[in-house]
């Protein structure tokens, strides 16, 4: 199962309330909501390993020079010509999500679950090649519809789609048989052809959990 963890935990972060705090009061609602997630995943879904795909480089420059608009509503800072290797583009944060971002790879890290990203590389450009060449089935995790394009029957790679809830917690929408939807319109990138898709679904995870806990 390979996780679009970005993806996830800014979905966890506005679906579950910033009233959910940790002992020293910082909001942890994001950390929170993706454990949910992960729990109800490796319950529902029973997957025999579990990767989180990590985001090292946001807004490739390469994939900026391919298409200049990309992800341009999401920049809080531009480069300038001059320093675009070492000062990248800075992406657009909520403020009370930031802090959570170290505490939930320290999490992942806790639970055994390896995070795995590639220089100058997208979530998106690690799970195309690591579904490419799985040679088992493969379950992508994610709220971005531009993963479609992985779906192959063929070889068993599916998506759980997830979906925003209209109240805390977040769930899977269910994707027609054989159709799905344009790219998604987060990246400003052109619109891809529709490709077979095989349904899943998810049932909403409620917030009212025990929290995880590590061993000892």
């Amino acid at each position: 199962m390979l996780l679009d963890t970005a993806a996830l935990y800014f979905r966890a972060f506005y679906g579950v309330p910033d009233t959910v705090r940790g002992p020293d009061g910082q909001p942890v609602n994001a950390v929170r909501g993706l454990l949910d997630m992960i729990a109800r995943l490796a319950t529902e879904f029973e997957p025999t390993e579990i990767v989180a795909c990590w985001d090292n480089d946001w807004r490739p420059q390469w994939r900026v020079d391919l298409i200049p608009t990309y992800k341009t509503h999401r920049v809080a800072a531009a480069p300038t010509p001059t320093t675009a290797d070492a000062d990248p583009a800075l992406e657009v944060v909520p403020d009370l999500l930031s802090p959570q971002v170290p505490i939930i790879r320290e999490v992942l890290g806790a639970l055994g679950i390896p995070i795995v990203g590639a220089a100058r590389h997208e979530a998106d450009d690690v799970i195309g090649t690591l579904a490419s060449h799985a040679a088992t089935p493969v379950d992508i995790v994610t709220g971005d519809r531009d993963l479609f394009q992985l779906v192959d029957d063929s070889r068993h790679v599916r998506v759980i789609y997830t979906g925003r809830a209209a109240c805390p917690g977040w769930r899977c929408s269910r994707m027609p048989p054989s159709r799905s939807g344009p790219a998604s319109p987060l990246g400003n990138m052109p619109t891809s052809p529709r490709c077979a898709a095989t349904p899943r679904t998810l049932n909403r995870v409620p917030v009212a959990r025990p929290p995880v806990t590590g061993p000892g």
